[in-house]
């Protein structure tokens, strides 16, 4: 069959073949536009899931009962890490998180901390996957067409757990720090019991004629380093503490609070209203371990009940759990919540040594050399009730002034 040359020249088709080739390039921009559009969002959504499932750890760690000491497949802070993370879901499906495997704490696997952490100051670490060899891969819309079936994503996450040295919500009341009693003559201590410090003790290096006493109470501030004779953690988290009215010219007695100078973040920090707004609210004032603070005048004893009367409204049903050692009932497990109890607050202490040997005429000043974390629960008369516990706390120091076993003060932080 002869063609001619008319046939030749002929464009019939050639717009079916245009047409084609843009199809291609066309599902090759979507593939990847619509691909790696979910890839990039599910990477934005597995890192948060890594974060809120790390940050969810610490927390257990810092303040669940036992989920510092507990780390076991089950522990408190393996649970809290790994549902945070799998209630963040990577693109509608709740990523993959294996307890035993993907939730590990502090240098295990090595280097996932930063080089001060220790057994004491300890990170943990979330691993999230959705991916093919977790079998919950991303889905591919376009890209079956080039044989890609399925991707996927991993984030990791660490949070640490800091020791505080701060707070911005500390309240104006300080008291002496815990001691080792030589001396102890109450009548619940029997007489052949070694003494112990107790909270009706008063701290005693000389006798009633001023004498020297063979074996006078001893106190050791903490440093970083050494806990000193003061609070620990492991010694008196969960310990009921009176919190009663004193004067600062009378003898030091376990428990008994000088009402003190807070700075407010408006300016003012004196005077009765002053103190009871610093305890009903916070100063919004970061004030700090080693801050000095000065005394109010006058036993403020009006102010404080009106204070703490207001603190306690703001979480009327907040109870002190003896068996957890932690707070229930809060506004901080109610929806909405109040995120955390305003009852949970932050108290001072100062140094019990040198105050004693100082003069303290006119308006003392105190020295303060930690900061408990205390729960409020009740007005006992003109005395404030409640329970040591940890709380938040402020880091504003490169090193930590004091030693973890005495913080009470923990600061959650997103490290990596």
């Amino acid at each position: 069959m002869r063609i001619t040359r008319g046939r030749l020249d002929s464009e019939r088709g050639a717009v079916l073949l245009h047409v084609a080739i843009s199809i291609l390039v066309l599902i090759g921009l979507l593939t990847f536009v619509a691909d790696w559009g979910v890839l990039w969002v599910a990477r934005n959504q597995a890192q948060n899931s890594a974060d809120a499932g790390a940050l969810a750890g610490a927390v257990a760690m810092a303040f669940d009962a036992n989920g510092w000491t507990d780390r076991t497949v089950n522990g408190p802070a393996r649970q809290a890490a790994q549902r945070l993370a799998l209630d963040n879901e990577v693109f509608g499906v709740s990523p993959d998180v294996v307890m035993a495997t993907d939730v590990n704490f502090t240098n295990a696997p090595a280097d996932m901390c930063p080089a001060d952490a220790n057994g004491l100051t300890g990170c943990i670490r979330v691993d999230v996957y959705r991916n093919q060899t977790r079998l919950n891969p991303l889905p591919s819309i376009f890209g079956q067409i080039f044989g890609l079936t399925g991707h996927g994503v991993r984030a990791t996450a660490t949070a640490r757990v800091a020791v505080a040295d701060a707070s911005d919500c500390l309240k104006p009341w300080i008291i002496p720090d815990k001691w080792t009693d030589n001396n102890d003559t109450s009548p619940e201590h029997p007489g052949n019991m070694p003494p112990e410090w107790r909270s009706d003790d008063t701290y005693e290096t000389v006798d009633r004629r001023g004498n020297p006493l063979a074996t006078p109470d001893v106190y050791v501030a903490p440093v970083n380093g050494n806990p000193g004779t003061g609070f620990t953690v492991a010694a008196d988290l969960g310990t009921p503490i009176t919190l009663k009215q004193g004067s600062p010219h009378t003898s030091l007695e376990a428990g008994v609070f000088q009402p003190v100078r807070i700075p407010r973040y408006d300016g003012n920090s004196t005077g009765g209203s002053d103190y009871a707004d610093n305890i009903a609210s916070c100063s919004g004032i970061p004030v700090g371990i080693g801050d000095i603070l000065e005394s109010e005048n006058g036993n403020m004893i009006g102010p404080t009940n009106h204070g703490v009367d207001d603190l306690i409204a703001l979480d009327p049903g907040a109870r002190w759990d003896t068996n957890t050692h932690t707070v229930i009932n809060s506004c901080q497990t109610a929806s909405p919540s109040c995120g955390r109890s305003p009852r949970i607050v932050a108290v001072p202490v100062f140094d019990t040594a040198y105050f004693y040997s100082t003069d303290r005429q006119g308006l003392p000043t105190f020295r303060i050399v930690n900061i408990l974390g205390f729960f409020i629960d009740h007005m006992n008369g003109n005395d404030v009730v409640g329970w040591l516990m940890e709380a938040p706390g402020l880091v504003t120091g490169s090193t930590p002034p004091i030693d973890p076993r005495s913080s009470f003060l923990t600061s959650i932080q997103l490290i990596r």
